[in-house]
């Protein structure tokens, strides 16, 4: 039986300090588990997976700024450990081949670390202020001589201003110290693991969490599903996103099967992604991260608002876009488009003709005068061609429920209520028809109130009115932007992952930024850093 046990390690592990030095086995070993223990014993709070969004750091810089020339003189004593953990994070996250260079001449080439050093360091420069991403202590002003003063606090200087860098770096290089020290291969089932099952499966899942860091203790002898393995099983769906039931099916198994690479890709590529998106915003501004089914308000650089959405099933998909919320609409009414009058609510109309009076909907013929027929009569009517708009009434039941948040946008997308809370318990939220669905909507709503809303004494007074619709004015519109990160690590340091709901990850190349769209940086092999490297160092075998 191999047992291992960190709780012991918790304090001394978790200091940055020692993620810092650690590059020996023993720091590699406690560090796959260590981030596991600091929810040990807590129930699961979705509001504590959730990102970093300091944005007050990070501040944009010129992006025309250039790195050409700049004299930076590295020291010996530069912390070789956090250059190479750098390239290796822009090598993973942007699949430029230049940093994948660095890393292959590096090993190859010892005797010229201080040359590496000085292309590494220009590299990174250039890579986080091309992106308009501020670097503390080195300055806005990048043609300005970088002169390290030899302590430890110089790497700082080349990192960009996100808070979870550091736990990024560092969950990266677990993993690909697991990449290279393991074998991954792939765990097999036929059929779905419960508690109290046995299966030969159940020894490989057990390291493989634990390996991982969602189990605390691996016992290689173990070939039943027991108490502590049912934990860890839902930690770790907890972390990805799937219902944290303890099943092992398909989806876990995908998980599981997922290569520490793969992984350490993923952080790579949305810390970057969300690093060089955060850098562009405002002071305030309200953000949706699709596959994370998750909305945050900032205000003054701080998360004032936390709340679960639904968003867009894949067929009906939420777009990634920006805009500009001009208003709140209390007790709205609903005109159903076309597209889902054909393809929801005709079909409902003949099962059943009073559909339309149950629901409570209103019905015009396109000059604006309403209409009114017999069940039998929208029975048939819902069959053949429909010359007619639908408007649900405010109510209880009203399928945009108390508040609507609109914003201008070529796809009538917005923020709004719902009448069927119960759907956010659900894990996998991916259920409108494009538009977000909010939890926390009265509070979003009062923080409207509170700091945008001009007319507050009526919005005051339609607080006890549930049928007067009312759209309401600002001083000042608030920035939105709908983002699609799968890949974080929370407030826990906890590595969190998401389905690529909408398959955009493999080929997404979103568009340039103009109003109602989003552009988020995309990163391929064919894109450019246009760096000038020394041409010796490159040519080298």
């Amino acid at each position: 039986m191999v047992r291992f046990n960190t709780n012991n390690f918790r304090r001394d592990v978790i200091s940055l300090g020692f993620i810092r030095l650690g590059i020996s086995f023993v720091a590699c070993v406690c560090l796959v588990f260590i981030f596991q223990n600091r929810v040990n014993g807590q129930d699961f709070d979705e509001s504590e997976s959730s990102f970093s969004l300091n944005s007050r750091a990070l501040s944009s810089v010129s992006q025309s700024s250039s790195l050409n020339n700049v004299p930076i003189q590295i020291n010996s004593s530069f912390n070789q450990q956090a250059i190479d953990e750098h390239i290796q994070l822009l090598a993973l996250g942007t699949n430029e081949h230049f940093f994948d260079e660095l890393l292959n001449r590096k090993q190859y080439q010892t005797d010229k670390n201080s040359q590496y050093n000085q292309q590494a360091t220009e590299a990174i420069i250039q890579f986080w202020h091309g992106h308009g991403v501020n670097l503390p202590y080195i300055g806005n002003d990048i043609n300005e001589n970088i002169q390290p003063q030899g302590s430890s606090g110089q790497f700082f200087s080349l990192e960009p201003s996100a808070d979870d860098f550091l736990y990024v770096t560092n969950h990266i290089r677990r993993l690909m110290w697991l990449d290279k020290q393991t074998q991954w291969n792939k765990i097999a089932l036929n059929g779905l693991l419960r508690l109290g099952d046995g299966h030969r499966a159940i020894k490989q899942i057990s390291q493989r969490l634990w390996l991982l860091g969602d189990l605390v203790e691996f016992d290689e002898n173990e070939y039943t599903y027991g108490n502590d393995l049912a934990f860890a099983v839902k930690r770790f769906q907890q972390r990805h996103g799937l219902t944290a039931d303890a099943v092992i099916g398909p989806k876990t198994v995908y998980w599981l099967n997922l290569t520490p690479k793969q992984r350490a890709r993923m952080l790579a590529k949305n810390f970057i992604k969300k690093t060089i998106y955060l850098a562009s915003l405002p002071e305030r501004y309200l953000l949706v991260n699709i596959p994370s089914y998750e909305m945050f308000l900032v205000d003054d650089y701080q998360p004032v608002l936390h709340s679960r959405v639904i968003v867009g099933r894949a067929y009906r998909q939420t777009p990634i876009m920006t805009g500009e919320i001009s208003n709140v609409v209390i007790n709205p009414t609903w005109t159903v488009p076309k597209n889902l009058m054909r393809a929801d609510i005709l079909p409902k109309i003949r099962e059943n003709g009073h559909y339309l009076t149950d629901g409570q909907f209103d019905v015009f013929d396109y000059s604006g005068s309403a209409v009114s027929k017999s069940a039998e009569e929208w029975q048939s009517l819902a069959g053949k061609q429909f010359p007619y708009r639908l408007v649900q009434k405010p109510g209880n039941i009203n399928a945009l429920g108390r508040y609507k948040f609109h914003f201008k946008n070529d796809s009538n997308i917005y923020l709004h209520d719902t009448p069927n809370k119960a759907l956010f318990a659900e894990s996998e939220r991916a259920l409108s028809s494009g538009c977000i669905r909010v939890e926390k909507v009265q509070d979003l709503a009062r923080w409207f109130a509170d700091n945008l809303i001009i007319d507050k004494r009526t919005w005051k007074r339609l607080q006890s009115d549930y049928h007067s619709t009312q759209w309401f004015a600002f001083h000042d519109t608030l920035p939105v932007h709908f983002v699609y990160w799968t890949a974080w690590v929370d407030s826990h340091h906890l590595a969190q992952f998401r389905g690529d709901i909408y398959q955009k990850n493999s080929a997404y190349k979103p568009q340039s930024i103009e109003v109602g769209h989003s552009s988020e940086p995309n990163f391929d092999s064919n894109s450019a850093l246009s760096l000038e490297v020394n041409e010796t160092f490159l040519s080298a075998k």
